[in-house]
């Protein structure tokens, strides 16, 4: 009888564990989607320099960025952060990258510093790398917050305007 009761014991906080890799799991996602969408607002959505997001993901010019072009453009942004070419970013290249993008202190260091630790939340299972599939889901979840009207499509109206210029 005693071993039925810890069985059962056991059961329930194997569940429990269970239930708390999915909120952790759930948690990083939602705060590598809020990072990613920190990063998309940083780069200019509807225009500046560069051209903004809108214009360079808008690969088909129908004024909307469809998930297939979405993608295709955070897979570009995964290579360009992928220094080594071998499939996945480690918590090293972000920190490279952050030194190549923007140096010393001050505001702009911090508010990157601030991005790209939240970018490594998309590390879910915690190997201080983030994979290919690690970065897609980030990617897909940051997508579907940012179309407000869930169309499938991103439009410039439904990224908040960028304020000041750079």
């Amino acid at each position: 009888m005693k071993g039925a009761r810890s069985a059962g014991h056991t059961g329930f906080l194997s569940k429990g564990y269970a239930l708390m890799s999915k909120i952790r799991l759930f948690s990083a996602v939602v705060i590598t989607a809020a990072a990613l969408t920190t990063a998309v607002h940083a780069q200019g959505w509807g225009g500046g320099r560069g051209g903004g997001m809108l214009e360079r993901y808008d690969t088909d010019k129908d004024g909307k960025v469809s998930l297939a072009e979405y993608e295709a453009g955070r897979q570009m942004m995964f290579s360009r952060m992928d220094a080594d070419g071998n499939g996945s970013v480690s918590f090293a290249e972000i920190d490279a990258m952050m030194q190549r993008m923007q140096g010393g202190d001050g505001p702009r260091a911090q508010m990157m510093q601030k991005r790209m630790d939240a970018l490594k939340a998309a590390d879910t299972n915690g190997d201080q790398v983030i994979s290919a599939d690690e970065f897609k889901a980030a990617s897909d979840a940051e997508f579907k917050a940012l179309d407000k009207n869930s169309d499938g499509f991103l439009t410039a109206d439904e990224m908040p305007q960028m304020g000041g210029g750079r």
